[in-house]
């Protein structure tokens, strides 16, 4: 089956996919984007990643005159096309191209991008033996509540965490709280209650964090969403994060020092299962 590409309003094979040179995306990072996957081939919470894209259009002040419900379809259309059993898309829009200058262009067009790949499952062994992670510094820049596309700094620590035999970072910002990994939200269990960061400038409130808030409501647990720092990581039954693609992924160590006994915790795995019956169950 075929990975498509859609730009500016045609659908095409991937590798014949074209962007102009003078893209403000690809010269500047000037651009947003999202993700989504599909659960039994159907597209899942498309409307709340659409709101979350506009709004980063809106922060970025970028005209467009794309509508959500041209998107929508457009993106259901894209998964049908692709006739993947589950598939992940790719959403990205631009400033348009336009000579290279850091003012707004009076008259770009913007840069509709989709693409269409078969979604990889979170692998067995991540699922059943947790992920490893460090800590760094969050040096990135102060608006990580915008999608955007400008992730160099993300990718950095990622491959930080690499060298260091890692899997994955988690940022700690300069003030000793914790904010987000390097592409996915922070959640901790102790005492009964789970605790993730609250919605703020500092982090990318997303759509599986908030339906896994309503999961673990949902089994009983507490649930606060409240300042993190360091050391509740490291002194906290269960360490979790979350994504559209990984969906819950156990975290068993953090800076070589094991989380809880070292191994997926179960209130993990129940909230996960939760999370299923409630918003992916075909």
């Amino acid at each position: 089956m075929p990975e498509i590409a859609y730009v500016n309003g045609e659908f095409l094979p991937l590798d014949r996919a074209m962007i102009h040179v003078e893209d403000r995306g690809f010269q500047f990072g000037d651009a947003v984007y999202e993700v989504v996957r599909t659960y039994a081939g159907k597209p899942f919470a498309t409307e709340e990643h659409l709101a979350r894209l506009f709004r980063s259009l809106d922060a970025i002040e970028l005209r467009h005159r794309f509508a959500p419900g041209e998107l929508k379809t457009l993106i259901a259309e894209a998964v049908q096309r692709a006739g993947f059993s589950e598939a992940v898309v790719y959403i990205q829009i631009t400033r348009g191209h336009a000579p290279r200058h850091r003012g707004f262009p009076s008259d770009a067009v913007p840069t509709l991008v989709m693409t269409v790949r078969e979604l990889v499952p979170l692998s067995r062994d991540v699922r059943e033996n947790g992920l490893t992670v460090i800590t760094l510094p969050d040096n990135r820049w102060a608006r990580c509540d915008i999608k955007s596309v400008a992730l160099l700094a993300n990718i950095l620590a990622y491959h930080a965490a690499k060298d260091a035999g890692a899997h994955d970072a988690i940022f700690v910002d300069a003030d000793g709280a914790v904010t987000e990994a390097t592409a996915g939200n922070v959640f901790v269990l102790g005492a009964g209650q789970l605790r993730t960061p609250p919605k703020s400038p500092k982090i990318l409130a997303g759509v599986t964090r908030e339906k896994i808030l309503q999961a673990a409501g949902a089994i009983g647990l507490g649930v606060a969403e409240e300042r993190l720092a360091k050391a509740d990581l490291l002194k906290a039954e269960e360490v979790f994060l979350t994504s559209t693609t990984a969906e819950v992924v156990p975290v068993v160590s953090v800076d070589g020092k094991p989380v809880g006994t070292g191994r997926p915790g179960p209130v993990a795995q129940r909230i996960y299962e939760q999370f299923v019956r409630m918003f992916a169950s075909a």
